[in-house]
């Protein structure tokens, strides 16, 4: 039997079950058509775990794929002569993105506090030629000090924290630890590496928004594209640009010749 008869075969049986789903909507029905679209979810959840933070799973995303592709069957319409493949891609990839905002340990009204101080900022940015102060963005929002004082703190939570507690040591001669136990690899990776990265970012990124530092991790990073970053946090891609544009410009402001010298150090 050639490959093309038995697709053909192949697609007769899920047509048979989909006219028998149509008229049951039984679980049982619905399960059989999951299990044969559910290469739809592996394949969208392979590409995403490429891409996100690694302490996101790939069986958490797919997962969350599969409440999408069983709202996708369950929703469905052939009526409106859309191709089921489509219409659930598009059913699955919001489902995760669902799935990863709600990850976000903060309430909706500290994220459009962030996004509503971004855009008053960014407005006294252009007005003034300089950054503004939190008395002037607090006035531009029509809010008190207190209370933009007490939602940025707000806004500090739920950031991912990097706590080392590590031994002070003395070095003897400059050169080395003087712990006797300590046996130095001249072949292995300086394990100060990562943890200069991460203080260094955290140094950088002082004072930006949670938007912002967002943006920053997700862009240089985990390597997303703007479109991607824009689906995550649930921002159109040009906004995306204009926030990267924006840090980049603010930075050079800050830092100027030497942020060269702070990256290197």
């Amino acid at each position: 039997m050639g490959t093309r008869q038995m697709k053909s075969i192949k697609d007769l049986s899920i047509e048979k079950l989909w006219s028998r789903y149509l008229k049951t909507a039984t679980v049982e029905l619905r399960n059989e058509i999951v299990v044969h679209y559910s290469h739809l979810v592996h394949t969208h959840a392979a590409r995403l775990s490429r891409k996100l933070p690694a302490q996101i799973s790939y069986d958490e995303i797919c997962s969350a794929a599969f409440d999408g592709l069983i709202e996708a069957v369950q929703a469905y319409d052939p009526k409106h002569k859309a191709k089921f493949e489509t219409f659930c891609q598009q059913r699955i990839s919001g489902a995760v993105m669902d799935w990863l905002r709600g990850l976000d340990p903060q309430s909706r009204t500290v994220r459009t506090f962030e996004k509503k101080r971004l855009s008053a900022r960014e407005q006294l940015d252009a007005e003034n030629g300089r950054p503004p102060s939190h008395g002037e963005v607090a006035d531009r929002m029509g809010v008190t000090l207190n209370r933009y004082d007490q939602l940025c703190r707000l806004s500090q939570l739920g950031k991912e924290v990097h706590f080392s507690a590590m031994e002070p040591q003395s070095e003897s001669n400059g050169r080395g630890p003087s712990r006797p136990w300590d046996v130095g690899d001249k072949r292995g990776v300086d394990p100060s590496a990562p943890v200069s990265r991460e203080m260094l970012t955290e140094y950088i990124t002082r004072g930006l928004s949670r938007e912002e530092r967002l943006v920053l991790v997700l862009y240089y990073y985990e390597e997303l594209t703007m479109s991607e970053i824009g689906s995550v946090l649930n921002l159109s891609e040009s906004r995306v640009s204009q926030i990267h544009k924006d840090i980049l410009q603010r930075l050079r402001q800050r830092f100027g010749k030497t942020l060269c010298e702070e990256l290197v150090a």
